[in-house]
C-alpha cells in the first residue's frame, strides 16, 4: 500500500489533538496582511500576530524560510512515507502554495509532492485537511487525493464577521474612507473566502445581528457534511451562535463543532472575529 503523507500550514486552525491522531504535518504559514507578512506559529492563539515583518519579496513571492520550512517538513516525510499531497493556505491570502512548489522541486527525485491550493483558510483549509487523511487512509495515492479535493473546493465555505473593519482596513480588504463611514455608523461587516480571496459579505450594526446572519448563511446549504463555528476571544456568542445553527440544522456534535481561530486568521479580522465554516454535501 502507498504510503501517503498530508501536510497543511498553520492557518487551518485544526486542534493540534486532531492534527496529531490524523498524522497530519502543520507547518507555520505566512499570511499577506497589506505591507507585511503575519508569522504564525501556534494554531490556537488568537490574541494577535506573533510578529510582524515588511514583506521581503513582492508579488506574494516565498521567503526562503518558508521554502526551507517544507523542504525539511518533506525530507523528514521521505524517509517513512512514499508520497506526500500538501493542502495549504489559499495562494491569493499567503505564500504557503508558491513556498511548498519551490521546497517540492527540490526533491523531485525523492517522491512525488502534490500541491493542492485550498482556495481557503481557517477550517474551510482544515476540512479539506481532515478530508485528505481520509483519503490517504482509504489508500488512494497522492494524485488521487488531490484530484479529489480540487474536484471539491467549491463545497467549502467560510463567513467571518468582523468586531472592528479597522482590522480590514490594515489588512487592505477595505479603503480607509470605507473604513471611517463603517465605524462611524457602527456597522459590523460580515466577510466570505470566495475564489480564494477575502471578499464582502453582509453587513449588520448588532452582534445579535451579526449572529442571525450568520445563522441563516448555514440554513440556506440545504445538505450539510460538516460545519465550525469559530470565534476568536468571544466564546460567549459562539455559543450563542452554536446552539442556534444546531436547533436549525440538527447536526450531531460529531458534524458541528466549536474551534477558536488561531493567530494567522485573527490578525486579519481582528480579536471580535466570530464565524462559520461548512462542507456541503456532494448531492451528485
Amino acid at each position: 500500500m502507498t504510503r501517503v503523507a498530508v501536510v497543511t500550514d498553520s492557518s487551518a486552525d485544526l486542534p493540534p489533538t486532531i492534527a496529531a491522531s490524523a498524522g497530519i504535518t502543520v507547518i507555520p504559514a505566512v499570511f499577506s496582511l497589506g505591507a507585511y507578512d503575519i508569522h504564525g506559529r501556534e494554531p490556537s492563539l488568537a490574541s494577535g500576530p506573533e510578529r510582524r515583518e515588511p514583506r521581503e519579496f513582492p508579488g506574494g513571492e516565498p521567503a526562503q524560510a518558508a521554502i526551507d520550512a517544507f523542504a525539511d517538513a518533506f525530507a523528514q516525510l521521505a524517509k517513512t512515507h512514499d508520497q506526500i499531497v500538501a493542502v495549504l493556505l489559499s495562494s491569493r491570502l499567503g505564500s504557503s502554495v508558491a513556498a511548498a512548489l519551490r521546497a517540492s522541486e527540490r526533491m523531485a527525485n525523492a517522491l512525488p509532492i502534490e500541491v493542492v491550493d485550498s482556495r481557503s483558510a481557517s477550517l474551510g483549509l482544515g476540512f479539506q485537511v481532515i478530508r485528505a487523511a481520509e483519503l490517504a487512509g482509504m489508500a488512494l495515492n497522492a494524485p488521487a487525493i488531490a484530484a479529489t479535493l480540487r474536484a471539491a473546493v467549491d463545497r467549502y465555505h467560510v463567513v467571518f464577521s468582523v468586531e472592528s473593519v479597522e482590522y480590514l482596513r490594515q489588512s487592505g480588504q477595505i479603503g480607509r474612507s470605507a473604513a471611517m463611514i463603517a465605524e462611524a455608523l457602527q456597522i459590523k461587516p460580515l466577510v466570505r473566502i470566495d475564489e480564494g480571496q477575502i471578499v464582502p459579505y453582509e453587513r449588520a450594526r448588532t452582534r445579535t445581528r451579526v449572529i442571525a446572519e450568520l445563522a441563516d448563511f448555514v440554513r440556506e446549504i440545504s445538505e450539510i457534511e460538516r460545519c465550525a463555528v469559530l470565534y476568536a476571544t468571544n466564546r460567549h456568542d459562539a455559543n450563542r451562535l452554536i446552539r442556534t445553527v444546531a436547533a436549525d440544522t440538527g447536526l450531531s456534535p460529531e458534524r458541528l463543532t466549536l474551534n477558536q481561530i488561531g493567530t494567522l486568521v485573527a490578525a486579519q479580522l481582528g480579536p471580535g472575529a466570530l464565524g462559520v465554516a461548512v462542507v456541503a454535501s456532494d448531492v451528485r
